[in-house]
């Protein structure tokens, strides 16, 4: 008995050296870096264009691995084409990187196609602690990747609603708070006076300060309900439901009775015959003119932008004030900011949530381990702070709250996204027939000449006509963000 169990303290001490052994190598292997600093690499990156990518990453990268070197293949004539993720394959194809930056379009499209490296067990085997990197981010690109990770963005891209405390303070309103709906929003805009002419009204609510469209409002209420004005595959308008007409009363009515900001459509710049629509910037949160407006984080760096004088803001309940400066008569604004209007039936959740760019490896690549190891670091605390002192977009690293002005923005972390049904693909010129009608049926309702439900029946039916008659000649365009992952780059960079 005494035998069999000092052979079992034995077998246990050896076990647990076994165990130790394993940890210490395991541990030892995740902090070893893929990349051996005594042997010259080069890593050929799919990007924008060459001076971008070193100006954003690669020369971060390379003061740390001066071993590496970068050969850019440039993709902005992808990101322009009628078909960026068609033709993101077809670069891939032909000139095999092994690092690919993409929209999230281009992450889906190739994610399914098999031409991704799959990087779940590369993250486990590498250490990389995934709980750092925003949890809604992660998710969103496991749901483009139909459950599994291929890529990761080192930015995103939500919105938050900004108001004005002294506007709240002068009439006796109550503050916002976060997870506000959209029908609390606009009750409190309601409470604000509309009197005055346009030049000096003041709103309790303004749209985006890009914001051309007077149906987008309506859009992106009905997104927080999770609807979508169109099926996936844009053969119907789903706009039936009772909620999108209660919506569409509610935004008019709000312009009717001026509490509700109603947008500039934009304007044909260029002469007769073609050129660059154009709409004007609305800067009326900016010019203290407007109680409240739902943006994204590219609005603190410009309340920001003039705080050499006094403090800076630092989000809601700060009390302090941020001077802002340019063209347009711009005041100091006392600001807040709370989360991004919700809706009840998903009080934690927003559909204003997006990834601009996402950094993979393609499936092919010879040099997995090294690609990681670059994307691993573009994810890392060290790369995040860095980009933080730059970048106008938000940190998907976790710990990049407040911004490098101090400025907090938690806000714009708080929410998760709203998972939906979109549309990838519209009928060729359907999207600017419908700008159009929607808007010249808002703005009849807005000024009397038709009733709500007359407006609203009209675009029910003027929308299925031309959806009809766009689906005949088979051509498509897509979605999603004009640049292909452009966007993030340019604001970001």
């Amino acid at each position: 008995m005494y035998s069999i169990y000092r052979k079992g303290i034995v077998y246990f001490l050896l076990l647990a050296v076994l165990i130790a052994g394993c940890s210490s190598k395991n541990e030892e292997a995740s902090q070893k870096p893929a990349i051996d600093p005594d042997t010259p690499v080069t890593l050929k990156v799919a990007y924008m264009n060459e001076q971008m990518f070193y100006q954003t990453y690669g020369n971060i990268f390379s003061a740390k691995y001066s071993n590496v070197q970068f050969e850019v293949v440039p993709t902005m004539e992808v990101a322009m084409s009628d078909d960026p993720a068609q033709a993101m394959i077809d670069l891939i194809d032909a000139e095999q990187p092994d690092i690919v930056m993409l929209s999230m379009d281009q992450y889906e499209t190739l994610a399914t196609e098999g031409k991704l490296y799959e990087l779940d067990a590369m993250i486990q085997q590498s250490g990389f602690d995934l709980d750092k990197i925003v949890g809604g981010v992660v998710q969103l690109l496991r749901d483009a990747g139909g459950g599994k990770l291929y890529g990761l963005s080192p930015t995103f891209n939500t919105k938050a609603l900004y108001y004005n405390k002294d506007l709240f303070a002068q009439y006796n309103i109550q503050e916002p708070t976060d997870g506000m709906t959209w029908d609390e929003v606009m009750q409190l805009a309601a409470r604000f006076p509309s009197d005055g002419d346009d030049e000096t009204r003041i709103y309790g609510f303004s749209s985006s300060m890009f914001a051309s469209d007077s149906f987008k409002l309506i859009q992106d209420m009905a997104a927080a309900k999770g609807l979508n004005y169109l099926n996936a595959d844009a053969t119907k308008l789903t706009m039936e439901e009772r909620e999108w007409r209660d919506i569409f009363r509610a935004v008019v009515e709000g312009y009717q009775q001026k509490y509700v900001h109603m947008p500039t459509p934009p304007q044909q710049q260029g002469g007769e015959g073609g050129g660059i629509r154009m709409a004007p910037l609305s800067m009326l949160f900016m010019e203290g003119r407007a109680a409240m407006v739902v943006d994204n984080s590219t609005m603190v760096n410009m309340l920001g932008a003039g705080a050499g004088r006094g403090q800076v803001g630092s989000g809601k309940g700060s009390g302090t004030s941020v001077g802002a400066t340019g063209s347009m008569q711009r005041k100091n604004i006392n600001w807040g900011v709370v989360t991004a209007p919700v809706d009840a039936s998903a009080p934690n959740m927003t559909s204003s949530y997006s990834v601009s760019q996402v950094f993979a490896i393609n499936a092919a690549s010879s040099q997995s381990a090294a690609a990681w190891s670059f994307i691993q670091y573009v994810h890392s605390d060290e790369a995040a702070k860095i980009r933080s002192n730059t970048s106008t977009e938000l940190q998907s690293r976790i710990g990049y709250e407040t911004n490098a002005n101090g400025i907090n923005l938690e806000a714009f972390y708080k929410l998760d996204p709203l998972p939906m049904e979109t549309t990838r693909w519209f009928p060729k010129g359907f999207r600017t027939s419908f700008e159009a009608i929607a808007n010249e049926e808002v703005a009849a309702a807005a000024k009397g000449s038709k009733s709500i439900d007359e407006a609203f029946d009209s675009i029910l039916s003027r929308g299925a006509d031309a959806l009809a008659e766009a689906n005949l000649s088979g051509e498509k365009e897509q979605g999603g963000a004009t640049f292909g992952g452009a966007t993030g780059v340019f604001i970001g960079g």
